[in-house]
C-alpha cells in the first residue's frame, strides 16, 4: 500500500510537471567543506506531500559510500534544514578533488544530485578551501515559456550556510585574455563566448546562461560572469567555430585565458572561403575509422590541401594531406583513427581543411568506444 501510495504521488507530480512547465526548485542549496569528514549540506525542500514530514529511511551518498540519516529529522517545507556527519547514522566522506552528492528516499528515488570537481558528470570545478558551492537562483527569460526563475551551480567565496538560500554573495570573477593567429599577432573582432547563444527580451536566458563579448583593436577581451567551469567557443561568425575549450573561472579573481587561432588573419572577410567549400565526416559518432569528404565548386582551384585533427585539449594529433587535381571537385580522405603514437581515445575530435594555408571548413567528430 505504501509503495502503491508513492507511485501515485509520483505520477500526479509527471502530471502537474507536464501541465506547468516552471522549473521545480531544487532541494540542495548549499554545500560547504571543511574537510573529508566535516562538512554543512543545506537543504530546502519545496511543498510537496511526495517528501513526507521526516527524513526516516532517506540515505546521503558519495563517492565515499550511503549512510541512512538518523531517525526523527523533521522535513519542515519551504525552511532551511542544515545537515551534518551528525545527523548521519554513520560516517560518510566527500572528496574535494571531486565527488558528487545524492539524496534518495526509502524507496530508493533520487531526490537531488549534484557533481563537482574531477569526476564524469561534473557540474563545476572543486571548491577551494573557504569557499561553499551555491545553487543560484536568477530571473531570466526562455523562450517557449516566457520570464522564470532557473538555477545555476556556482562557487562562492563567502558561504552563507544558514540564511539566504539560492543566494551569492561573492561569487563572480573576470573572465579575460586575448586571442592570438598563428604569428602571435593580435586579432580584433573575434567573438568568445557561447556560438549557441539564444538572445530574449529578459536580463538573461534559461536557454543559456552566458553570452559573448567581442574582442576589441588589441584582441583583447573582459566580462565579469559567475564562477563556473564551462566550454567556451571562439568564433568569427555563426557559422565558423574557430575552437572551443574548457574554462574555469574562480571568484573574487582575474582568469586570464590566451587563444591562438589556427590560421593567419589578415581579415576576417578575407579569410572566409564561404559558398566555395564543404566538409563531411562520417560515421559520426566513430568507432575510430572515418572518412572526410569535401567537395570545391567547379570554379574554385587550389594547389594544396590539408585535414587536421585536433584532440579535445586542441592539440594537432594527425595531419592528412590530400592530393588535389584541377580534374577533380570532390575528395574523400580515410583517418585510421590513429594519432601520431595511439588509437584515437573516446571523446570530441575537430577536423580543419585548409586549401593554400587558408581554413577552408571545420567539422566535429566524436569517437565513441
Amino acid at each position: 500500500m505504501k509503495k502503491l501510495l508513492v507511485l501515485l504521488l509520483l505520477m500526479q507530480s509527471i502530471g502537474t510537471t507536464k501541465a506547468n512547465p516552471i522549473p521545480v526548485p531544487p532541494v540542495i542549496s548549499e554545500f560547504y567543506m571543511v574537510n573529508d569528514s566535516t562538512w554543512y549540506l543545506e537543504l530546502v525542500f519545496p511543498q510537496s506531500p511526495y517528501f513526507g514530514s521526516n527524513f526516516d529511511g532517506f540515505r546521503l551518498e558519495s563517492s565515499g559510500g550511503s549512510c541512512l540519516f538518523k531517525n526523527g529529522i523533521t522535513i519542515t517545507a519551504d525552511s532551511i534544514i542544515i545537515i551534518t556527519q551528525d545527523s548521519l547514522q554513520s560516517l560518510l566522506h566527500f572528496n574535494r578533488s571531486g565527488d558528487y552528492i545524492a539524496i534518495k528516499n526509502e524507496s530508493d528515488y533520487l531526490i537531488e544530485e549534484i557533481y563537482f570537481g574531477n569526476i564524469s558528470n561534473s557540474m563545476i570545478a572543486a571548491p577551494l578551501i573557504g569557499q561553499s558551492l551555491v545553487r543560484m537562483a536568477y530571473s531570466c527569460y526562455s523562450v517557449s515559456y516566457g520570464f522564470e526563475t532557473d538555477y545555476y551551480l556556482v562557487k562562492d567565496n563567502n558561504p552563507t550556510i544558514g540564511y539566504d538560500p539560492f543566494q551569492v554573495s561573492s561569487a563572480k570573477g573576470i573572465f579575460t585574455g586575448k586571442v592570438f593567429d598563428l604569428a602571435h599577432n593580435p586579432v580584433p573582432g573575434i567573438k568568445v563566448g557561447n556560438i549557441y547563444y539564444i538572445t530574449g527580451p529578459g536580463p538573461s536566458v534559461c536557454e543559456n546562461f552566458y553570452k559573448y563579448f567581442i574582442t576589441d583593436s588589441t584582441g583583447s577581451f573582459s566580462s565579469e560572469e559567475f564562477s563556473s567551469q564551462r566550454t567556451v567557443d571562439v568564433f568569427a561568425s555563426f557559422s565558423t567555430d574557430l575552437l572551443d575549450t574548457l574554462i574555469t573561472i574562480e571568484p573574487d579573481s582575474i582568469n586570464y585565458y590566451e587563444f591562438t587561432i589556427d590560421t593567419l588573419l589578415t581579415g576576417i572577410e578575407s579569410n572566409s572561403f564561404q559558398g566555395a567549400v564543404s566538409l563531411s565526416c562520417y560515421p559520426n559518432p566513430s568507432t575510430g575509422e572515418t572518412y572526410f569528404t569535401f567537395a570545391m565548386k567547379s570554379n574554385k582551384h587550389y594547389s594544396k590541401a590539408l585535414i587536421k585533427i585536433y584532440d579535445p585539449n586542441g592539440e594537432i594529433v594527425r595531419m592528412l594531406p590530400v592530393n588535389i587535381s584541377d580534374k577533380q571537385d570532390t575528395y574523400t580522405v580515410k583517418w585510421d583513427g590513429i594519432c601520431y603514437y595511439n588509437a584515437a581515445a573516446s571523446g570530441m575530435y575537430y577536423c580543419k581543411l585548409e586549401l593554400d594555408g587558408k581554413e577552408a571548413a571545420t567539422q566535429k567528430i566524436i569517437i565513441a568506444k
